[in-house]
């Protein structure tokens, strides 16, 4: 009875190692070498159950032998092994596909470096400025506003304002025009009567 055991685990384990060979098809993406594995197995089983048919319909009587045992470790060892390297498949599938993600997302970085590395523009070299009024010279020969060739020329923004000196002549100036108006008022008030 032991021996019939034997036999038939044997047989089952050789199968169940066929079966995950195939099915590690999916995972590793190699066809034809698993498919030769698995074919191999079941190569092997048929083989076991041909002599497992030929025990049963002989009169011989079934022995525990150690060819037998030998052959049921064979059996554990096969599905032991393509279970376990099961695991090491997917751990390298896992790997290959986080690898490709992570390489994805550097090339799209690299894409967006590259367009913001276009867009940069960059003031350089001598620029051709009026003395007086301060306008610059472009390319093209023509004089424009400081601030706005250097807004087309550049990612710079102005906003306007006085500085402590030129506040300083402003207000002079203002308060000079103040009192210029109101003298005029006055003098203007005594002509009418």
């Amino acid at each position: 009875m032991i021996s019939v055991v034997i036999f038939l685990l044997s047989i089952v384990m050789q199968l169940a190692a066929a079966i995950y060979a195939l099915l590690l098809i999916r995972i590793t993406g190699r066809k034809s070498a698993w498919i030769l594995i698995s074919m191999a197995m079941v190569l092997m089983t048929s083989r076991r159950i041909v002599s497992f048919v030929s025990i049963l319909t002989s009169d011989k009587k079934f022995t525990y032998e150690i060819p037998e045992i030998i052959a049921l470790i064979i059996a554990f060892l096969m599905l032991f092994g393509v279970l376990r390297i099961k695991s090491y498949f997917w751990t390298i599938k896992s790997a290959a596909t986080e690898r490709k993600k992570v390489e994805e997302e550097r090339e799209k970085i690299i894409l967006e470096l590259k367009d913001a590395l276009a867009k940069i523009k960059q003031l350089s070299g001598m620029l051709p400025i009026c003395a007086g009024c301060k306008k610059i010279r472009d390319d093209k020969g023509y004089w424009k506003q400081i601030e706005v060739y250097i807004r087309d020329h550049s990612e710079a923004e102005f906003t306007h304002g006085l500085c402590p000196d030129c506040a300083k002549k402003a207000y002079e100036e203002l308060d000079r025009l103040k009192e210029e108006r109101d003298k005029n008022q006055l003098f203007g008030e005594k002509e009418r009567t």
